[in-house]
This record gives structure tokens, C-alpha cells and sequence, in this order.
């Protein structure tokens, strides 16, 4: 297979696994009802709709048919909902429909009509209905409870469109007002609440199988049908919807080879002929979306092991060459102990590699075998992450040129690191537009910059001499630069799009690209957001530390030093995918993905540390002791010790200053020694209460004092990584 597809496939599966347990991004149900009905079928509706919004968690959008103009009010409200809601292809959309259903006026023509009352009353034609309905990009599950419904099944679709119908296109169904008639709806409503009752997953075939049975009451049989043109999908199911970070910390939690009943299978494919595009499509789907319901991942080993193989061969390369010419040093200079590790790891790697590969798949488990090697390798490629902070400028020029071997990663940060150590930086401020104008002392606002919606990140910068407005302005391009290069998601960064300068005052504003849908009103600072959210559930606050603790190893592992970590600069956008509330619920604000800002300080670790005299004891207390008054130069330690005190806020969801005892905000402290002993005796008591022991004492990992100098970089980096960000990661 080419690599490309190859690529794509894996890259799509892993985006995919995550979500097998339910198989759709979201599951939106419009439920259909006329307005006057001589039926009386609300109540059955709300019912359903009861199970569907607080059992299943779906959306759900009551809609009722008015008897004006009936026809271009049903088919312009469909048509809203499709555009809203079925131009994703991850989600699912379920349309019910129950009211009277019947033949058109013409005995020759099989389609199906709508009508409020049994004879007299608006119609609307289903035929004129039906493509805006099929026009959409997902999956649809149609659920009629009406006469004559499976006259409503036509044409054959590329994605899954499935009919669940009361009855066939020649029968009568029961309104549901007599005890031994239940209606289609009723019953409907029964078998999916012992569905969701059980925690189980029902395909809409199987939920036929289900209402055929005798027990269930129903005197007319209901009718199935797929529109499919390929029958070998698994069809649509429907389970209890969960947010993605929920799956994907069960799946953490549960995986193939944690269970001694899991069964887990190699398959090796081969294709016929060449793969192209239209190939790929299908195998992705068949991998993917129309793959049975009991599949719980799907890996291409291929991938995982050739990607394990250049990581192995990267680092033999670079960390462990074998010398070629006699008492000729290796191009790149690193200590014997970074040497000895590399060889270490390159090893452990290379002996999981080395199983023969008929003896690895046929005697050995297959998901133990591939997660050694994905675990083996990932601490391989970490470890050369973090050593590239110790590289020169040189070493990363020869890196840059050589074969990586599609470690993208790695790469990428050999990029950012060579932008923060040469002499020569692009400067040239760019052009921003804005709605309005703005107050003077304002730190964020919101513009845009061509098509996008930007945010612009004010600071000011020193005028006394010439001198020190060329370091200012050299700063500011270093520090654009690396925030317009390419990086995962994982840096926390919004993507930059440059800078821009005012002439007015002495002020330089740093621009970032803001995601789609995001707007003026919809953004916040974290200490904000601290002050105005009543309660955080601790597992958000938990991923909420993870996720900025994460961003701060990764900028740490280029050699980029932050300077000003606290939840003043840190930014939580709208939860896109909620709708409006209450400014107090956390659940409008996005948690699981904030962004760092306040660069204004940070520079590269080998640079000048700008030694700036501050008195302030409302800014000191988020400083390490040594940056008090007339500090010392700056250091990692003073990074992390500022992410101790931001992990202790949003552990106690408290602001610092309102953790002092005599409620003075801490503004008396004139020892700064003895203000981390107070803060670490409030991480062991009050923050265990609240967060955890474990949370607890990633914190005081974070506060204590250590001498960090005589380690190596990438030693530095797994401390961190191992009593900081993996506990605060471990499910509560």
C-alpha cells in the first residue's frame, strides 16, 4: 500500500477508535407532530422525547407541523435542521414522525402523504419532503408512526439512511388509545428505555427484530428498510451519547489487553489492484463507521511498527552513532549520560522490534505486543524531543537537513528551537481590523485579519532609549515567529499570524488565529472564569491542569522559558458545542481546550533574562522566591514552581489572594520562603481535601525547592512528566 494511504488510514482510525462505543460525534432528533392533531399524540412525543434528550443524551428539536401553509413551513424547518445539523458526516440525525399518514388522491401514485386529521385537514406530500431529508451528509434514521409509512421508501443513498415505519405502504396502524393497541411510538419508547437502561448499544435492525416480537403488543407489524446501496454496513446503532474526553478516558481506562476475555485478532488485507482514492474511502468506512458494533480498535501494525522503526533508526543516528573515522568527534555534542540513555531506550525499542514476526503474531497477544512497541517508542521519541533544548544552533542545521525519517514531531521541533537560537529574525508588523474602538488600558480584543477572526494580546514595551526599543522589537519578531510556526495541538498555542505595533503609544500586540464560530463575547482569561463559575467537577479540573502542564513541557522541551504562567494568561473559549446558559455553569465554556498566552516575558533559555526590579506583592506571590524585588536570572525551576501555584488555583478553583488566612490577599508577606511554606501547607491539607493526594502532590512537587541545575534537560522534563502531569492525568 502506498504510504500516503497508508498515512491517512492510520491517521484516520485513531482520530476514529476513540468513538466506536457510539460511533457518531453527535445525534440529533427532530420529532415531527402536527400542531392540530385530531390524534392526541403529544404526550407519547414528549415521552420520547424525555428518553432521547436526558437518557440517550441526544438533541432534541420538537417541531409542530402549523395547519397554514403547512407544506413550505415543514420543508423550510427540515431544511434549516439539515444545514444545522446533517452537514457533518460524524453525526446522526433520527427523524420521528406520528400523526395520520395515507395514499395520495391518485390510487396509481405510491407516495405518501402527512395530514392532522383522518379526513378534512392539512396535508403535506413526502415526496416533496423526503430529498431534503435525504439531501443530508450523515446518517438518518427515519422512525414514521403513521398509516401507509413504507410507501415513504425510495431511492438508494451512498450513507445510511434506514426506515423504521409503523407498518407497510398498505396498511392501517392503532392511534394508541386502547390499552391492548399500543401505538407504534409507545412501544418505540419501551424497547429503546430497556436499551438505555442496560447501558447497551441497538442497531435499528435489531430494534425491528425487537418490536416484531409477540410480548411487545403491537398489532401491525412495523416495516425496515435501508436505503444503503452497499449492504455490508453495520448499520446505524444508537447507544447513551457521551462526549469524546469521556470515551476516550473509558477506552484509557479499558482497553483489549486489560481484559483476560479480549480477544484480539491479526488481519493482514491485500487488495486486488492498486488503491486510489475512491478505495481508500470505502476501506476507511468499512474500517470505520460500517464496522460491527462489538469491534472496539482497529490499528494498522504496519504503521505502528515502521513509525517505531524510524524513531529507532532516528536516534541510532543522532544520539548513538558508531563511529566511522577514529578520535573524529560525532557531529553532535551531548554528555555521556544523555548517550548512555538514548542507548538504553534505542535498545529496549529495538528487542520489542526484533520478535520474529511469525512467532510475535501467532504465540504472543497482538495488542500487547503492538502497545510495547507504541510505548517503547513514544518514550524514545520523547526523550529525543527533550534533548533538543540542549542542541547548538549548528546541530539542529545538520538535523534539519537530514533524513527523520517521517518523525513529523521531532521535526517540528527542530524548526521552533532553530527560530529561538539564530541571530537573524523576520520583523514586519502586520495589518489587524476592528469593529470598534476600544479602552485604552484594554489587554485582549477581538479583530480580524483577512477572513479570520483574530485575537490581538497587548503589551508595552520600554521607550528609554533606542537601545531598548531595538531589543523590544527584536523580542517581539523572535517570539511571533515561533508562535506563527507549525505545532501540535498539544502546545496549548492558538496559531499566530504575526504582530501588530501602534504608533500612538509604545504598545505591540501579538496576533492569533481564533476557531471557527468563536466571536467577540467568547472568550475568557481563566481567573476570570475562577471568579465567575461556581463549581468544576474535579475531573475537569483535572484535565483542565493535565492539559496546561502538558503545554508547558512541550514549550520547555524546545528550550522556550514562559515567565508569566497564572491564570491571567491562560484562555478558555465557548463551548461550541453547547448551547446558551448561565454565565455560572461550567458547561458553556470549553475547559477541556484552553490556550496560553502572556508571551510578552518568555524567551528562548539561552538568551538574557530581562532582570526587571518588581516590588508588587499582588505580582511576586506568583513568583518563585528568587524573582522577588531585585531578581536572580531566570531559570526552569521559576516556571515550574509559577505552574505549582496556577495547579493550586484551579485544584481549589480559588484565586492565591483568597487563600490567605487573614484575608489581606497575602499583601503583608515580605518573605517570599515563608510564603511557599504557607502555600505548601495549604496544598497538603486544603488542596488534598478538594483535589486528591495525588493532585496534591503533583502540586508540591511543583513548590518545593530542589536544585534543578545539575540535571540534564530531558531529566528535568521526565521529573515533570512523571510527578506532575501523569498524576494529575489518573482517572479520579
Amino acid at each position: 500500500m502506498d504510504s500516503s494511504h497508508e498515512t491517512i488510514i492510520s491517521n484516520e482510525l485513531s482520530r476514529y477508535n476513540p468513538r466506536r462505543s457510539q460511533r457518531y460525534s453527535a445525534v440529533h432528533v427532530l420529532l415531527i407532530s402536527w400542531r392540530d392533531d385530531d390524534i392526541g399524540v403529544a404526550d407519547e412525543v414528549n415521552e420520547l422525547a424525555r428518553l432521547f434528550r436526558d437518557k440517550f443524551n441526544f438533541f432534541v428539536w420538537p417541531y409542530q407541523v402549523p395547519s397554514k401553509n403547512p407544506q413550505a413551513q415543514l420543508q423550510l424547518h427540515i431544511a434549516q435542521f439539515i444545514q444545522r445539523c446533517g452537514s457533518d458526516d460524524d453525526n446522526l440525525i433520527i427523524l420521528h414522525y406520528s400523526g395520520h399518514g395515507g395514499r395520495t388522491a391518485d390510487p396509481m401514485d405510491s407516495e405518501c402523504v402527512w395530514s392532522a386529521k383522518i379526513s378534512g385537514g392539512p396535508t403535506v406530500d413526502w415526496a416533496i419532503i423526503q430529498p431534503v431529508i435525504l439531501g443530508a451528509s450523515c446518517d438518518v434514521a427515519i422512525l414514521l408512526d403513521c398509516c401507509f409509512a413504507g410507501q415513504a421508501v425510495r431511492s438508494r443513498l451512498q450513507h445510511n439512511v434506514e426506515f423504521l415505519a409503523a407498518t407497510d405502504k398498505d396498511q392501517f396502524t392503532p392511534t394508541g388509545k386502547l390499552a391492548n393497541r399500543p401505538s407504534f411510538t409507545k412501544v418505540l419508547t419501551q424497547q429503546l428505555g430497556l436499551v438505555v437502561a442496560k447501558s447497551s448499544h441497538i442497531t435499528i435492525p435489531e430494534l425491528h427484530r425487537q418490536m416484531l416480537r409477540k410480548e411487545v403488543g403491537l398489532v401491525k407489524q412495523p416495516f425496515y428498510a435501508s436505503l444503503s446501496r452497499s449492504s455490508s454496513g453495520a448499520g446505524i446503532g444508537l447507544a447513551k451519547w457521551e462526549p469524546l474526553d469521556t470515551t476516550v478516558t473509558k477506552a484509557g481506562t479499558s482497553t483489549p489487553s486489560d481484559r483476560e476475555d479480549a480477544l484480539s485478532l491479526y488481519i493482514r488485507l491485500s487488495l486486488f489492484q492498486p488503491m486510489d482514492m475512491v478505495q481508500r474511502e470505502a476501506l476507511l468506512r468499512w474500517l470505520t463507521r460500517d464496522s460491527p458494533s462489538d469491534i472496539e480498535h482497529i490499528q494498522v501494525l504496519h504503521r505502528t511498527i515502521s513509525k517505531a522503526q524510524a524513531v529507532g533508526q532516528v536516534s541510532s543516528e543522532i544520539l548513538c552513532p558508531k563511529p566511522v573515522v577514529p578520535n573524529v568527534l560525532a557531529p553532535f555534542r551531548i554528555s555521556d549520560d544523555t548517550r548512555e540513555e538514548a542507548k538504553r531506550l534505542t535498545r529496549a525499542l529495538t528487542d520489542v522490534l526484533s520478535i520474529p514476526e511469525t512467532y510475535h503474531f501467532a504465540e504472543l497477544d497482538v495488542a500487547q505486543i503492538i502497545n510495547s512497541i507504541s510505548e517503547r517508542s513514544a518514550q524514545l521519541l520523547a526523550f529525543m524531543n527533550d534533548c533538543v533544548a540542549g542542541l547548538n544552533e549548528e546541530s539542529l542545521d545538520t538535523l534539519r537537513n537530514k533524513d527523520l525519517y517521517g518523525t513529523f514531531e521531532l521535526a517540528s521541533r527542530i524548526a521552533m528551537r532553530l527560530t529561538l537560537v539564530q541571530d537573524e529574525v523576520t520583523k514586519g508588523a502586520i495589518k489587524v481590523y476592528f469593529d470598534s474602538t476600544a479602552s485604552a488600558n484594554h489587554h485582549l480584543r477581538i479583530g480580524r485579519k483577512d477572513e479570520d477572526s483574530v485575537l490581538v494580546e497587548y503589551w508595552e514595551y520600554e521607550t528609554v532609549g533606542n537601545q531598548d526599543v531595538s531589543k523590544s522589537l527584536e523580542q517581539t519578531a523572535r517570539i511571533s515567529a515561533l508562535l506563527v510556526e507549525d505545532k501540535g495541538k498539544a502546545f496549548r498555542i492558538l496559531p499566530g499570524l504575526g504582530y501588530v505595533e501602534e504608533t500612538i503609544r509604545p504598545r505591540i500586540g501579538f496576533v492569533y488565529r481564533l476557531p471557527s464560530g468563536i466571536s467577540t463575547n467568547d472568550y475568557w482569561t481563566l481567573s476570570k472564569l475562577i471568579g465567575t463559575v461556581k463549581t468544576l467537577p474535579l475531573e475537569v479540573r483535572c484535565q483542565l491542569a493535565s492539559a496546561i502542564c502538558d503545554a508547558i513541557l512541550h514549550l520547555h522541551s524546545i528550550g522556550w522559558f514562559h515567565k508569566a504562567i497564572k491564570s491571567e494568561n491562560i484562555v478558555i473559549l465557548r463551548n461550541l458545542n453547547h448551547g446558551i446558559g448561565e454565565a455560572t455553569s461550567h458547561q458553556i465554556y470549553d475547559f477541556d481546550n484552553p490556550y496560553v498566552i502572556g508571551f510578552d516575558c518568555s524567551r528562548p533559555s539561552q538568551m538574557e533574562s530581562r532582570l526587571t526590579v518588581d516590588f508588587s506583592v499582588k505580582n511576586n506571590i506568583y513568583r518563585h522566591p528568587e524573582r522577588w524585588g531585585n531578581p536572580k536570572p531566570f531559570e526552569k525551576k521559576h516556571d515550574i514552581y509559577a505552574l505549582g501555584i496556577l495547579l493550586l488555583e484551579i485544584g481549589c478553583w480559588r484565586l492565591l489572594p483568597s487563600m490567605d488566612g487573614s484575608r489581606k490577599g497575602f499583601e503583608n508577606v515580605n518573605k517570599p520562603e515563608r510564603l511557599r511554606d504557607t502555600l505548601l501547607d495549604i496544598v497538603r491539607t486544603k488542596l488534598a481535601h478538594s483535589a486528591g493526594s495525588k493532585y496534591s502532590e503533583a502540586v508540591a512537587f511543583c513548590l518545593e525547592e530542589r536544585e534543578w541545575k545539575t540535571e540534564e534537560p530531558w531529566q528535568t522534563q521526565r521529573s515533570i512528566r512523571q510527578k506532575v502531569w501523569q498524576p494529575l492525568k489518573m482517572p479520579i
